[in-house]
């Protein structure tokens, strides 16, 4: 049992950093009068580990050809999974875990239509069986530019948009009679065309639709739509359909009432980038407290993790990271980082004063 002293821990329900104490038994934040080690965290900011809510960490590896590509395939079969493709010693995931994001939403490439069963895993461990916190979480798409450049590069169909959609109707009648329990559908979608798409969809099945981007959403007039897993803005601009794409996107869902949670589509952007994509909303006019909620819980409950990790509250695994300064402030580091509890990350020069 460690027991954590006079640290500004981020507190979820007040969404502000407060002076207080919390303790670590195992795996767990768990209260106690008994401790056997005291660490005094003056000075420091202490939040829940950053989650990424759509990344190819662990499938894509960055620098390698096909050899280290495992996010997509041709062929449409829904029971292809991430789980199956992540390789656990990416070297992405220990700079990941040194800017404080401890775990991630996996989804397969933009380049697939038909993507496969995405899962959330911890940034660390030797197996991806260890590192798995849910799988089976949503089912993937992705529609547009990415996903019609990827056929004709190979002369295959589907060619346009009509044939996307035709396969989308399929697959997901497939899923609701073969994969009753995914009930989320999550669509890498840019383009307004598309986007509408996906509402139409919304009407004609029963699932609970997201989309990942929504560049253009801004040009619907009512989109109606759930969360949105927006991001990432800070990257290039690869084709016409992301012209539009500009930090300036969150204060147009806030404006409009549209929920989002942030990511970086590791390695579209890189995983440490994370806070930075929030550090954009807020110069863009949003709160830091609900940028850092965002990032956290926010990102937890979307994912229906947030009775395992997420906050620092007792009973949940003990996912934390210690910052220098305020985490979005530009120039703040991570001091060190714990997943399950254990430190899987520290800053040297700051941890020898």
């Amino acid at each position: 049992m460690t027991r954590y002293i006079n640290g500004l821990v981020f507190n979820s329900e007040t969404r502000s950093f407060e002076k207080s104490n919390f303790q670590v038994h195992g795996q767990y934040f768990k209260q106690s009068n008994t401790f056997e080690t005291k660490i005094d965290l003056d000075g420091y900011y202490i939040t829940p580990g950053f989650i990424d809510s759509c990344s190819q960490i662990g499938l894509a590896e960055i620098g390698i050809r096909w050899e280290g590509d495992d996010s997509f395939e041709f062929e449409s079969n829904i029971q292809y999974s991430v789980v199956d493709g992540i390789y656990p010693f990416d070297t992405a995931f220990k700079k990941a875990i040194s800017h404080g994001v401890t775990s991630s939403h996996i989804v397969p490439s933009p380049k697939s239509l038909i993507g496969a069963k995405t899962a959330i895993i911890h940034h660390t461990h030797t197996t991806v069986d260890e590192m798995v916190i849910k799988q089976g979480v949503a089912y993937s798409f992705s529609i547009g530019q990415n996903a019609k450049s990827t056929f004709f590069a190979e002369k295959k169909k589907p060619l346009t948009r009509m044939g996307i959609a035709k396969i989308m109707r399929e697959t997901l009648q497939q899923i609701k009679e073969q994969e009753p329990l995914i009930r989320k559908i999550v669509v890498r979608a840019h383009k307004a065309v598309d986007i509408e798409l996906i509402v139409r969809l919304q009407q004609e099945f029963e699932f609970d639709f997201h989309i990942i981007h929504g560049t253009e959403i801004p040009l619907l007039e009512d989109p109606s739509l759930n969360t949105v897993i927006a991001g990432p803005t800070f990257r290039h601009i690869e084709h016409n359909e992301m012209m539009a794409l500009s930090p300036k996107l969150y204060k147009q869902f806030a404006a409009n009432s549209i929920p989002f949670v942030l990511c970086t589509d590791h390695p579209i952007s890189n995983a440490t980038h994370l806070a930075l994509e929030a550090c954009l909303a807020v110069r863009e006019g949003l709160l830091r407290q609900d940028m850092v909620y965002a990032l956290t819980t926010g990102a937890a409950t979307f994912l229906g993790i947030e009775h395992i990790t997420g906050s620092i509250k007792d009973g949940l695994l003990a996912d934390f990271v210690v910052w220098n300064k305020h985490p979005l402030d530009l120039d703040a580091k991570v001091v060190a980082t714990f997943i399950k509890g254990k430190k899987v990350y520290a800053w040297e020069e700051e941890m020898t004063k």
